[in-house]
């Protein structure tokens, strides 16, 4: 069972991933019994919404780094245009999630460099 997807997704500039069933697998990887990378990122062409939880990480670790890049007007995060509106809005939720976390880590930072 595979949905035919190939994607960028194992550090490549070319396509390097493949959809085997339902997981991604790293086309680089193999040898003479098969290919040896892969089998835990579900697929995002069949199994979307596992696929979106899987990367949920992500998303929060880059709201978390976001925090060397200040804002430059209000809301100014990752529109994440390219997803499902469910999708969307739960990638922005994580995103803010890291970026909080970030700033909470700067406060208490702070209060300690000033002896408090």
């Amino acid at each position: 069972m595979s949905c035919g997807y190939q994607g960028i997704h194992f550090g490549a500039h070319y396509e390097d991933g493949t959809c085997i069933d339902g997981y991604l697998w790293d086309l680089d990887s193999g040898d003479d019994e098969g290919l040896t990378n892969g089998g835990d990122i579900p697929c995002p062409n069949c199994q979307q919404k596992e696929y979106y939880r899987y990367s949920l990480d992500e998303v929060e670790e880059d709201g978390f780094m976001s925090l060397e890049q200040p804002f430059t007007s209000h809301r100014q995060y990752p529109q994440f245009n390219h997803l499902p509106t469910a999708a969307r809005r739960l990638y922005k939720r994580y995103w803010m999630r890291g970026r909080r976390a970030a700033i909470g880590e700067q406060k208490k930072e702070g209060l300690r460099g000033t002896g408090l």
